[in-house]
């Protein structure tokens, strides 16, 4: 097997600079779209608002709809290293689903990340082609969840969770929406608190009717 040559130093720092570079993009476009919504985050605005020139910033994105591509990409790998962190020792059933529902509520206090994912995905309605870029990760963000809840316990199989999911993700757009229009996070909190209890009974519920006799 030939192996690949080394990187130079050269080349790892035109890497780094590059990943700078996108990074900034990705933050700046999730912050507008938090804030100004999609129609008002152009990619002169994402520019300035990372503080790069367009030329730079089309040189990794040529499009907008690869940009919000990215962002969704960016909540994708967020939400994934945070259901991992959450799960890290959590054995029984109890354990997972409590760890779940703590980490959904993390995903829409931290950054702006869910709000953004929404303005997106409300846009892909009349924009064919953002509905094109960001198909395949919506995709993905989808199948991680139905993996994590198939791992929820082995006697259960993964489409019996699909409700669920999508029941989980509908609730959390709700969420982010009731944000969009100022509700307190206070309130939500006590909305969210009634919702995971009924969220937990329907777990164990099918949890349940699996249980090896």
């Amino acid at each position: 097997m030939t192996l690949p040559p080394p990187t130079t130093p050269r080349r790892r720092k035109q890497l780094d600079r590059s990943a700078a570079t996108q990074e900034k993009v990705v933050h700046a476009a999730a912050a507008l779209l938090q804030t100004n919504g999609y129609a008002a985050t152009t990619v002169q605005a994402i520019a300035r608002q990372g503080g790069i020139s367009l030329g730079a910033m089309q040189h990794h994105f040529p499009t907008k709809a690869l940009v919000m591509a990215a962002v969704l990409r960016h909540y994708g790998l967020k939400r994934a290293s945070l259901y991992r962190r959450a799960m890290t020792h959590k054995t029984t059933p109890t354990e997972k689903i409590d760890a779940m529902l703590e980490a959904l509520w993390t995903l829409i206090c931290e950054g702006p990340e869910f709000i953004a994912t929404i303005e997106i995905e409300l846009a892909r309605r009349s924009d064919a082609e953002l509905a094109e870029a960001t198909a395949p990760v919506l995709a993905r963000i989808d199948a991680f969840m139905a993996r994590w809840l198939a791992n929820l316990t082995s006697n259960v199989p993964p489409t019996v969770w699909e409700p669920l999911r999508l029941l989980a993700t509908t609730m959390l757009r709700g969420l982010a929406l009731e944000i969009v229009r100022g509700t307190p996070l206070s309130e939500l909190e006590k909305t969210y608190a009634i919702w995971c209890s009924f969220a937990r009974a329907e777990y164990f519920k099918i949890i349940s009717a699996y249980q090896k006799p």
